[in-house]
């Protein structure tokens, strides 16, 4: 079988230059190894884990802990680009995928309480403990008014559908929406970059940024509600 040729296009341009990368490593570096998608799946999350350890460190081991953690999200589109073009799906596959998801690296998970005790580790307010479990509670909402009010899309998991959000010679309310799904797909790398900061300027931006994923958060939950409210009317 030969390796497959794919016209890439992500969600975002980094989301391109990711899916790129994926496509090399599946193609030139894996296609003719006995590696499987689930064997990449758990060395990923190995290399999330060993990354939160480097995090801690809040020196220049959190530098390298950056970077490992951008290399596991490039292998987070290998396991399932070498699944697809070999053939090689499973159930397990997609539970690993899931499970390791759920837990370890959104904003309300592992990740997000790992920099929630980084940054009251800087200065000591216990405001981001509060926020971290408001986020929590905002993701509980919007999963609950997702499978009661039948959305057809959930808004902050819109990106799952590999469209592409661009900005340039868009409207301006569409360049917000774009922003806004984008930074909600990503809101742990708001995280990573505001630790990058602090290690390279000792510039603490962490409340900020909290407050930001949190408005975020908040956002989703209330256009369900109100798009169920809709539904009352009709």
């Amino acid at each position: 079988m030969k390796p497959p040729k794919e016209k890439i296009r992500g969600e975002t341009f980094y989301h391109d230059f990711l899916r790129y990368l994926s496509f090399f490593i599946v193609t030139k570096l894996l296609w003719k190894t006995s590696i499987t998608p689930n064997q990449i799946t758990i060395f990923r999350n190995l290399i999330v884990i060993v990354s939160f350890y480097l995090f801690l460190r809040l020196d220049w081991c959190y530098i390298l802990g950056f970077l490992l953690f951008q290399f596991a999200e490039v292998l987070d589109s290998v396991d399932g680009d070498l699944a697809r073009y070999k053939n090689l799906k499973s159930k397990l596959g997609i539970w690993l995928e899931i499970f390791f998801d759920a837990i370890l690296t959104p904003v309300w998970g592992v990740l997000g309480f790992l920099f929630v005790y980084i940054a009251y580790s800087i200065d000591r307010n216990f405001l981001y403990f509060f926020i971290w479990g408001a986020i929590g509670f905002s993701v509980n909402l919007e999963k609950t008014f997702y499978i009661h009010f039948k959305e057809k899309e959930s808004f902050s998991e819109a990106n799952h559908g590999h469209v592409y959000f661009g900005f340039k010679g868009e409207p301006l309310f569409t360049k917000l929406k774009n922003f806004i799904i984008v930074s909600k797909s990503w809101e742990n790398q708001w995280l990573l970059i505001t630790g990058l900061i602090y290690v390279l300027f000792n510039i603490n931006l962490f409340l900020y940024v909290w407050i930001w994923l949190l408005m975020l958060n908040q956002i989703h939950w209330i256009r369900l509600a109100i798009h169920g409210y809709k539904k009352t009317k009709s």
